[in-house]
């Protein structure tokens, strides 16, 4: 499956052209390496809860691990996500 910018965001985690959320977010993932939420709502203009939705489904059925890493400065620590082989 090739990331495009084809797949517009409906809303109630519908994609027009239809396709299947799960699928779609894994492939992204495993195509663009350790990815944040935050460039993954970039690249498909999905709302950050529906992908965090969807990424604990993924993490759930082993198919994503979540990783962090700290910046040494004040605040919240970078969030990972990369595909597991």
């Amino acid at each position: 499956m090739e990331i495009t910018n084809t797949h517009l965001y409906k809303g109630r985690g519908a994609l027009e052209p239809p396709i299947n959320m799960k699928d779609y977010l894994y492939s992204i993932i495993k195509q663009k390496g350790p990815i944040t939420r935050g460039e993954l709502k970039e690249l498909t203009n999905i709302p950050r809860t529906t992908l965090y939705d969807t990424i604990v489904k993924l993490i759930i059925s082993n198919k994503l691990e979540k990783y962090s890493i700290s910046s040494k400065k004040r605040g919240r620590p970078k969030v990972y996500y990369k595909a597991i082989s």
